[in-house]
């Protein structure tokens, strides 16, 4: 069986857990392949997700803290356990709000912000997630955690739901952000619709729907392991090459960080450049990386 490796990059649908997107991707591979995502969206979003196919599975760790835009669409005048509408959903009542409520509301959200993530959610709490502990009604308390905001701008209202375009970092729970701003506005708000347009420099232009990859097979839209990494490339020579293969650190006077690795025949893994040595990180072996089409 020849090696199928590289990234998918799906727009995926509502209605489907990423675990649900992962299962059906490995059904249209040889059983042997290995398929996982690199960030979860829940059930109700749609938009960017970014699967690893084969030995790609080993760099997926590099994209999960990438930062990351949605257009999402809160509703007003709703409270829920999960703060969105797929939830236990409940009416309040709230005052009247106007469009320049929200314009002024959203500039405190913006920045370094502390966020509690929502109960119904995959952070851990004493070795359990806490959607389980959630569905199993006990109580448990989350701590907050600072995240940051790059851009948020509303770019239509019309009582009572509103449309906001955010950019922020990984870790920054968008059904948090919507109910954070419910309760400054002196009412609650959920997430309505959620979509995820960017992670990093890849775009949800960019990606291909399930039905694509059924209809045209997954290797058709694999991108190959480098085209996908956010970090700047280093090339070696074949002796520092087979160096960093076997584990060894080279000298190096570059900046310190993570780079892109190449021998003079590809892509060979990533590395980190510290304390004026280049140190292996991921080794890749036995991948040709000119097989796999380059779509970006």
């Amino acid at each position: 069986m020849k090696d199928i490796n590289g990234f998918l990059v799906i727009d995926k649908p509502a209605g489907i857990t990423s675990h649900g997107v992962v299962e059906q991707v490995r059904k249209l591979l040889p059983k042997k392949v290995k398929v996982g995502h690199t960030g979860t969206l829940d059930p109700l979003a749609t938009g960017l997700l970014i699967l690893a196919v084969g030995k790609a599975t080993r760099f997926s760790r590099y994209l999960i803290k990438q930062d990351k835009c949605y257009f999402v669409r809160g509703r007003l005048g709703l409270s829920s356990d999960t703060y969105d509408i797929d939830g236990n959903v409940k009416e309040i009542e709230c005052p009247e709000i106007k469009k320049e409520d929200i314009e002024r509301v959203i500039q405190d959200f913006k920045g370094e912000i502390s966020q509690v993530p929502p109960p119904f959610s995959a952070v851990r709490i004493k070795g359990k997630r806490a959607y389980e502990l959630a569905r199993q009604g006990e109580f448990f308390e989350i701590k907050a955690r600072t995240v940051k905001v790059y851009s948020i701008n509303l770019t239509h209202f019309e009582y009572p739901d509103f449309t906001l375009e955010v950019c922020c970092s990984s870790g920054t729970y968008v059904r948090s952000l919507i109910h954070d701003i419910g309760k400054a506005l002196g009412c609650d708000a959920v997430v309505a619709e959620l979509r995820r347009t960017r992670i990093g420099n890849i775009s949800v232009e960019e990606a291909v729907t399930i039905e694509e990859l059924k209809k045209k097979g997954v290797e058709k839209f694999l991108v190959p392991i480098e085209k996908i990494l956010p970090f700047p490339s280093l090339s070696l020579d074949e002796r520092e090459a087979k160096m960093f293969r076997n584990g060894a650190k080279i000298k190096s006077d570059l900046e310190e960080g993570v780079y892109k690795i190449f021998s003079p025949k590809g892509f060979i893994g990533v590395g980190k450049v510290s304390k004026g040595y280049l140190k292996p990180e991921t080794v890749l072996l036995n991948v040709n990386p000119g097989k796999l089409k380059d779509r970006f």
